[in-house]
């Protein structure tokens, strides 16, 4: 385990992207705040008039777009993590320093898979969290030297549902991104060059063949349901049209049941599906890794 860790605390050291992204968002994220000229939004209906739920709610969700922004920077960088970890090896021959030592390939496979999926959503967790309690104070600040009332920005039910959102958007990404990133994993293990292009050309391909063949769009919904499915957890369904006033926004904000809409997805095939596929593609991966010629 302790051999494990110290792989890992590798791929972070020589990887600064991974702490260095959501340090760079969390300072624009401030630098914008100190910008800010004006503060105002005009929503129709006076903040302070709203009851004190309604005004959680919408606090919770703005520090929950606040997250959004934060775990989509640190996608990417899961993305092009995993699909370099391998090649990179491979490219530089330092595989071969790698596999005289008394590691297996399954254990710098998974340290590499276990960075992907597990410590880089972790990182976006911790910075989400530290960027709500920038944009909070932030905000509270400029609403304060404005001369309009701060709100509940600070309020522990406000900052608390902000950290459990980005707690479970944390889990969520881990499990539901564990077949994208298992194959990029395989990708950058098996790709002789161009590893980008291996990985995004087949699905691209496969769309539009589908497209023209069969006149279907089941492999784009599929690519489309992988990448952004999860965040429909915490999306606003059942209403349709305009938002007229905040009154309606925080009662729509409110009906949105967060913890029926976690339970259902954690109940769903598709999730668990995606487990077992991403388990069979880094296996994959460990035997294309042991038999696949490092000076390819």
């Amino acid at each position: 385990m302790n051999k494990f860790v110290w792989l890992i605390r590798r791929e972070v050291w020589e990887h600064k992207a991974i702490w260095v992204a959501p340090s760079i968002v969390i300072g624009c994220l401030f630098a914008l705040l100190l910008l800010a000229q004006h503060l105002r939004i005009d929503f129709g209906t006076p903040f302070s008039a709203l009851p004190r739920d309604g005004q959680i709610v919408i606090h919770q969700f703005a520090y929950f777009f606040v997250a959004v922004i934060v775990f989509l920077v640190m996608g990417v960088i899961a993305f092009f993590y995993s699909i370099d970890a391998l090649y990179a090896d491979r490219q530089d021959r330092s595989v071969l320093f790698w596999k005289s030592l008394p590691l297996s390939d399954a254990e710098s496979v998974l340290s590499k898979f276990a960075t992907g999926i597990v410590v880089i959503p972790l990182v976006a967790m911790i910075g989400s969290i530290i960027a709500q309690f920038v944009a909070g104070g932030g905000v509270m600040a400029r609403l304060a030297m404005a001369g309009q009332p701060v709100g509940l920005w600070w309020h522990p039910e406000a900052l608390g549902g902000g950290a459990l959102i980005a707690l479970a958007t944390c889990v969520t990404a881990m499990l539901w991104y564990a077949p994208l990133v298992a194959y990029l994993m395989l990708v950058s293990a098996w790709a002789p060059r161009a590893p980008f292009l291996w990985a995004v050309l087949p699905p691209v391909a496969a769309i539009v063949l589908e497209k023209i063949v069969v006149q279907s769009s089941y492999v784009q919904d599929l690519v489309a349901s992988r990448l952004l499915g999860m965040y429909e957890i915490f999306s606003r369904r059942g209403g349709s049209g305009d938002v007229n006033g905040l009154g309606e926004l925080a009662d729509r904000l409110g009906r949105i049941d967060v913890a029926g809409r976690l339970r259902e997805f954690y109940g769903s095939p598709d999730l668990w599906l995606g487990v077992i596929v991403a388990a069979l593609l880094l296996a994959a991966a460990i035997w294309v890794r042991r038999y696949r010629d490092e000076t390819a």
